[in-house]
C-alpha cells in the first residue's frame, strides 16, 4: 500500500508526510489551548508521529531499493565479464588443441607447442612456484613487466616480437642477456641452445650495439622455421642464424644424452656468450649437461655462460657439476642468478 501511495504522490510524498505531521502537532496544540479533550490531542500527536515514522521508513526503503538496483547492475556486469573471459579461454584452448598450430602459431612465433614441451612448462612452473613460495605474484609480475618495458626502450622493436610466456626465457633473463651484449667484443659470438623469442631479442641487441652475431641451435624443424620468420620480419638475417641440429646420442662424463648434432656446432670458436635454454627436459634427464663439457674449449676467456630454469633440480645439479668439473683447463665461476637463470663466467 505504501508503494502504491508513493507512486501516486511521486517524489513529493516525504514532503507531504512531514507537512501532515506538522499539521497534526499544530492541531494538538490548538485543542489543548482551547480546553479541548486531551485524548483528541494525544491521538492527533500520535497520528503526526506515525506520519513521521512512515516518512523515515519510506526513505530508508527507497535508499535500500536503490542500493539493490546498483548491486544487481554490478552483478550483471561481472557476469558478463566472466562469460567473456570464459569464451576467450575456450577459444585459446581450442587453438592450442590444433595439432598444426593454426593461427596461434603465427601469434606466438617460435614458442614450443608440442605436448612434451607443454609438460616441461608445467613442471617448470610448479618448480618456480615452489621456489618462490615467499614471493608474491604481484612482485614477480612487476619485475617482468619492468624488464619488458626496458627491453622495448633499449632495443626499439618496430615489428611483432614472439611473445614471452610458458617455457620461453623470461623478460628479466633476456634483459640481462641484451645488456651483456653491449659489453662484448666487437666480433662477439653469441651461441644459444634452443631458439625462440630470446633469439630475436639478442639479435636486436646486436644490431643496436653494432656488433656481434647470434647462432641458435634448434632440434625442432618447425621452431627453427618460426624463429627464422621472426628474424626476417625484423631484417635480422645478417645478424642471427638458426641451425637445425637434430638430437643425437652422445656420452659425456660417463652419462649418455641426446644432444645437438655435432656438425652444427663444431665450427663455433670464440664464444663470448653461451645461453643454454635447451634441449628440453623431455629429451631426457639432465639434458642440458653436455653444453659446457662439449663447448668449453670454444669459450673465450671471460665468456659468460647462462643456464636457464636453474630452479629445477636437474639444472641445479648440472650447475653444481659444471662448477666442480673444469674441462680442458676451462673453469666456471658462479656470478649471479636473475629470475630463473643462473650466470657464470669462464676462465682458463
Amino acid at each position: 500500500m505504501q508503494r502504491a501511495v508513493r507512486a501516486l504522490l511521486g517524489s513529493r510524498w516525504p514532503l507531504l508526510g512531514m507537512a501532515g505531521a506538522l499539521a497534526a502537532v499544530v492541531v494538538a496544540i490548538i485543542v489543548v489551548a482551547t480546553g479541548g479533550s486531551l485524548a483528541v490531542a494525544a491521538l492527533t500527536l500520535l497520528a503526526g508521529l506515525t506520519l513521521v515514522g512512515l516518512v523515515v521508513v519510506g526513505a530508508s526503503a527507497r535508499e535500500a531499493e536503490q542500493r539493490t538496483r546498483k548491486t544487481e547492475k554490478q552483478l550483471k556486469a561481472l557476469t558478463s565479464a566472466v562469460e567473456t573471459v570464459a569464451t576467450s579461454v575456450q577459444a585459446v584452448a581450442e587453438r592450442q588443441a590444433d595439432p598444426t598450430g593454426g593461427p596461434l602459431a603465427a601469434i606466438i612465433g617460435a614458442q614450443r607447442l608440442d605436448a612434451a614441451v607443454r609438460h616441461d612448462e608445467l613442471v617448470a612452473l610448479h618448480e618456480e612456484l615452489r621456489a618462490d613460495l615467499h614471493a608474491t605474484l604481484t612482485e614477480r609480475q612487476l619485475a617482468e613487466l619492468s624488464a619488458l618495458a626496458n627491453l622495448y626502450a633499449m632495443l626499439g622493436a618496430d615489428d611483432e616480437v614472439p611473445a614471452f610466456g610458458g617455457f620461453a626465457a623470461s623478460p628479466r633473463t633476456v634483459l640481462r642477456l641484451a645488456s651483456l651484449v653491449r659489453r662484448l667484443p666487437s666480433d662477439a659470438l653469441i651461441v644459444e641452445c634452443g631458439s625462440g623469442s630470446s633469439t630475436v631479442w639478442l639479435a636486436l641487441a646486436c644490431r643496436r650495439a653494432g656488433k656481434g652475431r647470434v647462432v641458435a641451435l634448434e632440434h625442432h624443424e618447425r621452431y627453427a622455421a618460426l624463429t627464422r620468420e621472426a628474424l626476417a620480419r625484423h631484417g635480422l638475417a645478417d645478424v642471427a642464424e638458426v641451425r637445425e641440429a637434430p638430437l643425437e646420442p652422445v656420452t659425456v662424463g660417463g652419462e649418455k644424452h641426446d644432444w645437438y648434432a655435432a656438425p652444427q656446432w663444431t665450427d663455433l670458436r670464440g664464444i663470448d656468450l653461451l645461453f643454454v635454454d635447451g634441449p628440453p627436459g623431455s629429451a631426457g634427464p639432465r639434458s642440458r649437461y653436455p653444453a659446457f663439457p662439449l663447448l668449453a674449449t670454444a669459450l673465450d676467456d671471460g665468456a659468460v655462460v647462462a643456464l636457464d630454469d636453474a630452479q629445477r633440480q636437474d639444472e641445479a645439479d648440472i650447475a653444481a657439476d659444471w662448477l666442480a668439473e673444469p674441462v680442458d683447463s676451462v673453469r666456471l665461476a658462479d656470478v649471479d642468478t636473475v629470475g630463473r637463470t643462473r650466470f657464470f663466467t669462464a676462465s682458463r
